[in-house]
C-alpha cells in the first residue's frame, strides 16, 4: 500500500519498528520530505508516534484555526473561525469557495445553524469571523457537541461538504477562551432518534415578576434567538403569545377565557405583559409562551412554544418557583422554544 510513498527513517516517528515499515505520517512532519533521487530526506527527529497521526486521507481535507469562549454571565457560546489550510479542491480550476457552519448537537434544527461569510477561489482563506450563540446554559455545555463543518458553495448546484470536526462543549472552561487548530475530519452520521416533538426551534430569554403593587404578573419577553426560518427566504416574520389558560372547565367558567396577549416582536425587541392574578392562584397556573410566524392570506406557522409553571421540569420549573418565592423581583431564564404546540386539557 505504501510503496508508492517514501518511507520515513526517523525511528522518533515509530518507536521500536523498523524504519522501513514505517509510512510517512500526515500531515508530513518536518522529518520527512519528498525523495531526492528515490532517498527521503531527514531533517527532524521530533514528530509523534505514527499511531497519533491522522491517516492521509484525513489530512487531505485541510485543516482548521479556531477559537471558543463560554461567556456564563451572558448565556453566550463566541465561536472564533480564524482560517483554513489546505482545503481539498471542489472546482474544476482546483480551488474551492469555502465557508464554515455551526451546528449545535443535539438539535436537529435549522434555528441552531449559524455560517460564516464565503470566500471565493481559495484553499487558505481567513475568515476571523465570529458566531454567537446566545442562551447557551451551564446545562447546555455539559450534554451538548458543536459540530464545525466547512463546505463549498455552489451557485448552480448544492453545497458540497469538505470536512468537519466536533467539540463537546463540557471540554471548555467557562469565561476562558480554547484556541483549536486540527485537521477536518470526513462527514459522521448524526443521531436521528431523538424526539422529534422536542426538536429546538430557538431560544427566548423570559423575565417573570410578581408585582404587588399591580397585583399581578409581568410576563417580559426581552430577547429570541436563533428562531427556525420558516419562509422559504429562510427567514421569518415572527410574533409571540403569551397565555394563563384556566386549569379546568369550572376555573375557565369562573375566570372567563384565557387570559392572552399578543405582540409583533422581532428577536432582540423587549415586550412587556401584565396579567392580574392574586399570588395565591398563581402557584396552580401555567403560563404558555409561543412563537409564531405571520403569513399573509394564509394560516400562520407555528415556530416554537414553552410551558413554565407547576407540572414543568428543569429550568421551566425553577424559573416560575423563583419567581413565586421573590416577589417584586425580577427573575430572568434563558429556554429552549420546542416544536410541541402547547395547550391545555381542560378537565371537569
Amino acid at each position: 500500500l505504501w510503496a508508492s510513498e517514501a518511507l520515513c527513517e526517523c525511528t522518533s516517528c515509530c518507536p521500536g519498528i523498523a524504519p522501513k515499515l514505517c509510512p510517512p505520517p500526515s500531515p508530513r512532519p518536518a522529518c520527512w520530505q519528498p525523495p531526492l533521487h528515490g532517498k527521503p530526506q531527514l531533517f527532524s527527529k521530533t514528530w509523534p508516534r505514527w499511531e497519533l497521526c491522522p491517516p492521509l486521507s484525513t489530512a487531505a481535507l485541510g485543516t482548521l484555526d479556531f477559537s471558543l469562549l463560554y461567556d456564563q454571565e451572558n448565556n453566550a457560546l463566541h465561536c472564533t473561525i480564524t482560517k483554513a489550510k489546505g482545503l481539498k479542491p471542489m472546482d474544476h480550476n482546483g480551488l474551492a469557495d469555502p465557508y464554515v457552519k455551526l451546528h449545535l448537537l443535539p438539535g436537529a434544527s435549522k434555528a441552531n445553524k449559524l455560517r460564516t461569510k464565503t470566500l471565493r477561489n481559495t484553499l487558505n482563506p481567513t475568515w476571523n469571523e465570529t458566531l454567537t450563540y446566545y442562551g447557551i446554559t451551564d446545562e447546555d455545555m455539559i450534554r451538548k457537541t458543536l459540530r464545525i463543518s466547512v463546505c463549498d458553495e455552489d451557485k448552480f448546484r448544492h453545497n458540497e461538504f469538505i470536512g468537519e470536526t466536533r467539540v463537546p462543549l463540557k471540554k471548555l472552561k467557562a469565561n476562558h477562551t480554547k484556541t483549536f487548530s486540527i485537521c477536518l475530519e470526513k462527514q459522521l452520521p448524526v443521531d436521528k432518534t431523538e424526539d422529534k416533538s422536542l426538536e429546538e426551534r430557538g431560544r427566548i430569554l423570559i423575565s417573570l415578576k410578581y408585582s404587588s403593587q399591580k397585583q399581578g404578573l409581568l410576563v417580559g419577553i426581552v430577547r429570541c434567538a436563533h428562531l427556525a426560518a420558516m419562509d422559504a427566504n429562510g427567514y421569518s416574520d415572527p410574533y409571540l403569545e403569551t397565555r394563563l389558560p384556566p386549569r379546568n372547565k369550572k376555573e375557565r367558567r369562573a375566570e372567563g377565557p384565557s387570559l392572552v396577549a399578543s405582540a409583533l416582536t422581532l428577536p432582540s425587541a423587549q415586550q412587556e405583559f401584565c396579567y392580574e392574578i392574586k399570588h395565591g392562584d398563581l402557584a396552580k397556573k401555567s403560563l404558555e409562551v409561543t412563537v409564531w410566524d405571520y403569513d399573509i392570506g394564509k394560516s400562520n406557522d407555528f415556530i416554537g412554544g414553552v410551558v413554565l409553571g407547576i407540572n414543568a421540569k428543569g429550568e421551566r420549573l425553577k424559573h416560575w418557583f423563583d419567581c413565586l418565592k421573590n416577589k417584586d423581583k425580577r427573575i430572568e431564564r434563558w429556554h429552549t422554544l420546542t416544536s410541541e404546540l402547547p395547550g391545555a386539557v381542560l378537565s371537569d
